[in-house]
């Protein structure tokens, strides 16, 4: 099935503009799509990141709508990520929830790639019309990022601004985020989450290891499902493996 995809954007609730896209299947009327979800990116990514991207319009191809978009400071976004942290990535997802439900239909799936997924589990439970999350390669924990920091995070600690390095990229951050991640107790939120979770591990992920899956399924209330991926990376890189696992989330999808 071809798709299409519709430019949109909407607002959080700290009045900054996020940039999105709307995954489709091109023929089909908007109005008679069954299921909306939303795909949350990475941390420090975009919505085009390649695993987001391709994940989405997989989905939209099997006759899914899809949201996708920038968190704050990221990709086209409006406003400085390094004021940004995990309450804020949280805000970012309720109102892109907000905006979905106001111009289309509430979603009725989360998910995420790697902090995206922590993001998604963090709010699931709060939303009755989703039936579901899926996460893939993500940590059990949003402190887990503090792991690309290194001598900043010693400034993070000592109340000083910082820059960390991802994938070649430096990113400002200020010392509010390393409270606000260790802060979130996801052990006593998933032991709250009653909804159908599946978990993706990625075999030897050289950035979130397969204890993280371990641990999501483990404090998860709800019914849970864990998947490894073999040969592949953290992104999903190669297009076999992007395939294998949108199909593994469609078959899923088909039995809730």
């Amino acid at each position: 099935m071809k798709t299409k995809t519709i430019k949109c954007n909407f607002k959080n609730s700290r009045g900054y503009i996020l940039d999105a896209r709307l995954d489709i299947p091109a023929n089909i009327n908007i109005k008679k799509i069954a299921h909306f979800i939303i795909f949350c990116h990475c941390f420090t990514c975009t919505k085009e990141t390649i695993t987001t991207f391709r994940l989405s319009r997989l989905l939209a191809e099997q006759g899914y709508g899809v949201l996708r978009f920038d968190f704050t400071g990221l990709g086209n976004s409006e406003g400085d990520f390094s004021t940004t942290h995990f309450s804020t990535t949280q805000d970012d997802l309720r109102s892109a929830i907000h905006f979905l439900n106001e111009n289309y239909q509430m979603p009725s799936y989360l998910m995420g790639h790697s902090m995206g997924g922590t993001t998604t589990l963090s709010i699931a439970q709060n939303y009755d019309t989703v039936k579901g999350v899926v996460t893939v390669a993500s940590p059990s924990n949003p402190a887990h990022v503090l792991h690309h920091f290194g001598h900043a995070l010693t400034l993070l600690e000592q109340n000083s601004m910082a820059s960390f390095k991802v994938a070649s990229q430096y990113f400002d951050i200020e010392p509010g985020f390393i409270n606000d991640v260790r802060n979130a107790d996801m052990p006593s939120i998933l032991s709250q989450l009653e909804k159908p979770v599946l978990i993706f591990n990625v075999e030897n992920d050289e950035v979130v290891g397969e204890e993280n899956a371990k641990q999501i399924q483990q404090w998860v209330k709800g019914e849970t499902q864990l998947i490894t991926v073999r040969n592949t990376d953290h992104l999903l890189a190669d297009r076999q493996s992007s395939a294998k696992v949108a199909q593994q989330i469609i078959e899923w999808l088909q039995k809730r």
